[in-house]
């Protein structure tokens, strides 16, 4: 062997004699036992440490040490134990406890993963279900459409109560532009409302299907054609001119106005013939509420206001000459007045003004009514006596009133008697 590989071998076994050393002292430490004093020693790493000591992690060093307790913190430390069982027992009940004598909040601890996997197992599943469930409102349109059509077509008494579930749902469900589309073409209104609004006897169902159909109609131009396309402004103008039911007139004058509104082929071809008539018959007839009659003097009134808001604007906007022609064939004047709508509106505030003198909203309805038709009316309304002691005697009770809405009413009736009347210090009784 030569000098060269003695040297390699020897420093060989020098390197592996101080693994050996240093394998065997990291043992030692690990298994060597930790004595403590009063001052702070370093713990080596995996080194047991016997209980009742104050350990503490050195922030310079980043090592873990400890030390034997001060008598100040032998009361206060969670380490500090008695080491036999009946001293254990003999604790006091308020005395900190280490955290591995707390069996409790180990067994606690699992509890609440327990339960935690199970709630969430609980999501899990209700989600599933969710998801099976789930239908988009297209879904559902098409599934009550589907409903309807099969229902039996003699009327049952059983079936009723889902009918009018169905409709009820329709009503919300089409306030929304794209759902009402749907609706109508997947042949709601042949299926479902049409016949119901024509056909059918019942009271309730009437009134919940034109509710649906003032939902649908409502500032949505494409539904709207397709309603005056299927003649529904014929039928409820009939509905307004026979029926006697409250709650059926409102339906019909909520689905009415809706059809009419910003539409002007529908109003110059439904009030041109039998629609005026049928709104003038409502405000004659004395079996109809107050509130009714002012809804159908508000709708006349909102049609009157749109055809000169239209008109007006086609002035400064040359582009709506298209639109300003539409509006242009409609004859208000002449389709109020033949039928009777001026004396139609006297005679109402005449005989029933007593009812306004505590419905101020009404009475708002009523003033601005007045005033919108005031030219087609003026004639009619200046002569007549009973009016002016109607609109006086409201006005009079409401400019008592200490109530802001009630006082601003009452400016409105003495402006309107004024111009109607030309008495502005008239105060009668």
């Amino acid at each position: 062997m030569s000098g060269k590989q003695v040297v390699v071998f020897l420093g060989s076994v020098l390197i592996l004699g101080c693994l050996q050393v240093a394998a065997a002292t990291e043992t030692d430490n690990k298994t060597s036992d930790f004595v403590a004093t009063d001052e702070w020693q370093t713990i080596a790493e995996g080194q047991a440490i016997p209980r009742g000591l104050h350990v503490r992690i050195n922030l310079q060093t980043g090592l873990k040490e400890a030390k034997l307790l001060d008598e100040s913190e032998r009361g206060t430390s969670l380490q500090s134990q008695p080491d036999d069982q009946n001293a254990r027992e003999a604790r006091d009940d308020n005395e900190p406890l280490a955290l591995d004598y707390k069996p409790d909040i180990i067994e606690e601890s699992i509890r609440r993963v327990k339960e935690q996997k199970k709630s969430y197992a609980e999501l899990r599943k209700a989600y599933k279900e969710f998801q099976k469930n789930f239908r988009t409102d297209g879904e559902l349109i098409v599934q009550l459409i589907d409903q309807f059509r099969n229902f039996s077509r003699t009327p049952l008494e059983s079936e009723m109560r889902s009918k009018l579930d169905c409709l009820e749902n329709l009503e919300y469900l089409l306030h929304q532009i794209d759902n009402a589309l749907m609706f109508v073409d997947n042949g709601g209104l042949d299926d479902v409302l049409l016949p119901i609004v024509v056909n059918d006897t019942n009271t309730s169902l009437r009134v919940s299907a034109m509710r649906v159909l003032g939902s649908l109609a409502s500032n949505n131009p494409k539904a709207q054609i397709k309603v005056f396309e299927k003649n529904f402004g014929s039928h409820l103008a009939q509905i307004l001119t026979s029926s006697g039911n409250v709650g059926e007139i409102s339906a019909a004058l909520h689905a009415f106005g809706a059809l009419l509104r910003k539409f002007p082929l529908a109003q110059q071809r439904v009030l041109s013939t039998s629609g005026t008539q049928a709104l003038i018959k409502v405000l004659q007839s004395p079996d109809v509420e107050l509130r009714s009659k002012a809804k159908v003097v508000t709708l006349i009134s909102d049609l009157v206001l749109e055809k000169r808001s239209v008109l007006e604007a086609s002035k400064d906007d040359p582009e709506a000459s298209s639109t300003m022609a539409q509006y242009v064939l409609l004859d208000f004047e002449s389709w109020l007045k033949t039928p009777g709508y001026c004396a139609a509106l006297d005679t109402v505030l005449t005989k029933e003004f007593l009812l306004l003198l505590d419905q101020p909203e009404v009475v708002e309805q009523f003033a601005t009514a007045l005033e919108t038709t005031e030219d087609m009316c003026t004639s009619t309304w200046s002569q007549s006596s009973g009016l002016r002691h109607a609109l006086l005697t409201v006005r009079n009770r409401y400019a008592n009133s200490t109530d802001e809405y009630r006082l601003e009413v009452s400016q409105i009736l003495a402006k309107l008697c004024e111009r109607l009347f030309n008495k502005p210090k008239h105060t009668e009784l």
